[in-house]
C-alpha cells in the first residue's frame, strides 16, 4: 500500500520502526477481523469518526502533548479500511496533511473552514476523506444555514460581551456534499452537535440543534430522492445520550432511520451513543443493513474499538518518555501504580493521554450495497 514506504522516511531508527510495524500488524489483524473487506464494485464502506483535537497545538490539548508520528500511521491505517470517512474535530490542516500523505494519491479530502470560536466551534473543521477509486465527489458542497424561522431558540451565545438569548445558528455548522459510489448516489451531511451540559438549557440547545438539522434536511431529501434517486446520509457526532433519550428522538422524528445495528455505544468508555449514522433512503437498503450475521467480516455495521490492538494498557511503560515531555507531566517522576505527592498516577494519565493520541471516540461504520445493475435490468425487462 502507498502508506508503507513512508515508514522508512519517518522512522530511521530500526528499533523504533520495528515497534510501529508490530503495532500496525496487530491493528491490521483486528481490522481484518472486525471490518468487512473493501470490494471493487458491490459495496461502499462509510464511517464517521470524531478524532479528538486533531491539529490543535499543545496549549489547546490540556497539556497532553502533541501526537506522536506513529499515531498518524494508526489513524491512516484505520481510515484506509473504509471507502469514505466523515471526520469531526479537524482543526489546523498541517497534521491532517500528514495523514493524507501517508494514505497516498488515491485519497482526497474536502474540509470546511474553521468554525467561529465565538459560536463555540473551537476552530474545528468538518471533513470528508474518500478513496477516489470507489467514491466520486460530484462538485457540490455547502454548509447548512438555517432560515430565520428555524433558528436555535435555546442558544446562549455571547457576541462582544452581549448575550444573544435566542435566534442563533448552529455552534458548528453542518457540512453537506454530494457523492456517488457505483450506482449509489448520495448526499451526505456531517455534524458535530453542541454538547453543553447533561441537563438544563444547554441540553435543550443540544436537542434543538439535532431537531433543526434533521427537519431542515428531511424535506430536501424527499425531493431529491424522488427526482434524482439520491439518498441522504446524516452522520457524525450528535452527542446522543441513548436510543431512548430525547437526543435520539430529535433525530428520528423527521423521518430519518437509524438501523438497530447502528445503535451502538461509540465513546471509549462504552457508556454513550454519541456518534450516529441516519438515513433517508430506500427501505430495502436499511433492511439489508439490519441483517444479523455471526461472522464480523460479513456484518453490515459496527464500531471499531482500536485500543484492543494499539496503545494498549500493557504498552504504558513504552510511552513514559513521551508522556513526560507533555506539560502536564513535566518535572514529575514515573512510578508505576503509585501516586505519592509530586508524582503522576501514570496508569490513569496514560488512559487519558492515549485518547489525545488516537481519540476518545471510536469509528462507527456501515456497509451499503451500491451495485444496482441487476435491479436496473429487471426494471428494463418489465417496461
Amino acid at each position: 500500500m502507498a502508506m508503507y514506504p513512508a515508514l522508512r522516511r519517518r522512522f530511521e531508527n530500526g528499533r523504533e520502526r520495528s515497534w510501529v510495524v508490530n503495532r500496525l500488524l496487530k491493528l491490521r489483524a483486528q481490522l481484518s477481523r472486525d471490518v468487512p473487506a473493501k470490494d471493487a464494485d458491490d459495496h461502499v464502506l462509510i464511517a464517521t469518526w470524531n478524532i479528538r483535537d486533531f491539529g490543535k497545538d499543545e496549549k489547546q490539548r490540556k497539556g497532553f502533548g502533541p501526537r506522536l508520528p506513529e499515531t498518524h500511521f494508526y489513524i491512516a491505517e484505520i481510515i484506509s479500511r473504509f471507502d469514505f470517512v466523515a471526520v469531526q474535530e479537524v482543526n489546523q490542516l498541517t497534521e491532517w496533511e500528514r495523514v493524507i500523505d501517508i494514505l497516498g494519491p488515491d485519497w482526497n479530502y474536502i474540509a470546511t473552514d474553521v468554525a467561529d470560536a465565538m459560536l463555540g466551534g473551537n476552530g474545528e473543521r468538518l471533513t470528508y476523506v474518500y478513496d477516489r477509486r470507489k467514491v466520486r465527489f460530484q462538485n457540490i458542497a455547502g454548509e447548512v444555514v438555517l432560515p430565520p424561522s428555524m433558528l436555535i431558540s435555546k442558544a446562549t451565545v455571547k457576541f462582544e460581551k452581549k448575550k444573544a438569548v435566542s435566534g442563533a445558528q448552529f455552534r458548528r455548522t453542518p457540512f453537506v456534499a454530494s457523492f456517488q459510489a457505483g450506482w449509489f448516489k448520495f448526499d451526505i451531511c456531517t455534524v458535530h452537535i453542541y454538547y453543553g451540559s447533561e441537563s438544563g438549557n444547554e441540553l435543550e440547545e443540544r436537542i434543538e440543534e439535532i431537531d433543526r438539522v434533521a427537519e431542515y434536511l428531511s424535506k430536501r431529501a424527499d425531493i431529491r430522492m424522488q427526482s434524482e434517486n439520491r439518498s441522504l446520509i446524516l452522520l457524525g457526532d450528535f452527542n446522543i445520550v441513548s436510543p431512548e433519550h430525547k437526543t435520539m428522538g430529535a433525530l428520528l422524528r423527521h423521518g430519518f432511520h437509524v438501523p438497530e445495528t447502528l445503535r451502538n455505544k461509540t465513546n471509549i468508555g462504552g457508556t454513550k451513543y454519541y456518534d450516529q449514522i441516519a438515513f433517508k433512503i430506500e427501505r430495502g437498503v436499511l433492511d439489508y443493513v439490519d441483517n444479523v450475521v455471526e461472522n464480523p467480516r460479513d456484518r453490515f455495521a459496527g464500531v471499531f474499538r482500536f485500543f484492543e490492538s494499539v496503545l494498549v494498557e500493557e504498552d504504558e511503560a513504552h510511552y513514559v518518555e513521551a508522556m513526560n515531555a507533555s506539560s502536564a507531566c513535566r518535572g514529575k517522576k514515573y512510578r508505576k501504580n503509585q501516586n505519592p505527592s509530586g508524582h503522576i498516577d501514570y496508569p490513569k494519565y496514560y488512559k487519558d493521554w492515549r485518547t489525545y493520541q488516537l481519540s476518545d471516540h471510536c469509528p462507527l461504520w456501515v456497509r451499503l450495497k451500491v451495485n444496482g445493475a441487476d435491479d436496473y435490468l429487471r426494471k428494463m425487462r418489465s417496461t
